[in-house]
């Protein structure tokens, strides 16, 4: 495989990390300066559920990274 290919693959692992990382912390702040309330309870679960799934989607790229080697 070409190494253009690998290069592409980590440029997108870090960026769904990164992504990842800062939609969960941004939840938490937006959750936090709400009031920590019940109402807003769902949507910090919603936002943080879908900062996981870039970190997981983060993971499953990396792991196709080390396989195009």
């Amino acid at each position: 495989m070409p190494s253009i290919f690998k290069a592409l693959a980590s440029i997108s692992v870090w960026i769904l990390f990164i992504v990842g990382c800062s939609w969960i912390i941004d939840t938490f702040i937006q959750w936090a300066m709400a009031g920590f309330g019940a109402a807003n309870w769902q949507a910090s679960v919603a936002g943080d559920a879908l900062g996981i799934t870039a970190i997981i989607l983060s993971v499953v790229a990396m792991k196709i990274r080390k396989d195009l080697e």
